[in-house]
């Protein structure tokens, strides 16, 4: 999946985990830290990508991404244990888990096959 996917719903399954929604999330694949304005809560998101502007609303298992005109279901396991979904841009499954009380974030991407690292706050 594209970067921007990737970073925002790492971004997303940290807030929803936490049960706060967070200011902004740090890439480790791209070194840098990106804003995300909004609200992150269980039964609806509404948030932009500082990045790119873009808009990322809907319930947490049916998202819509404003920029990429695509859908993204995302789930939240029971007590924090990690997350998965699907990201229908680029038709793959992603998972994740939470690290350092939800603050890390390790988001497996099958399409690329592999982990990235990203960190909320």
């Amino acid at each position: 999946m594209v970067p921007e996917h990737r970073y925002m719903i790492a971004f997303l399954a940290a807030s929803l985990n936490a049960g706060r929604t967070f200011t902004h999330v740090y890439d480790h694949d791209a070194g840098r830290e990106l804003a995300v304005g909004g609200i992150v809560r269980p039964e609806r998101v509404e948030v932009i990508d500082g990045l790119s502007g873009a808009r990322i609303a809907g319930k947490p298992d049916a998202l819509f991404h404003e920029g990429s005109r695509s859908h993204i279901q995302l789930e939240i396991a029971a007590e924090g244990e990690g997350f998965s979904g699907y990201d229908y841009g680029s038709a793959s499954h992603f998972r994740g888990q939470f690290q350092e009380k939800g603050a890390v974030v390790q988001l497996y991407d099958h399409q690329t096959g592999r982990y990235h690292a990203f960190h909320v706050s």
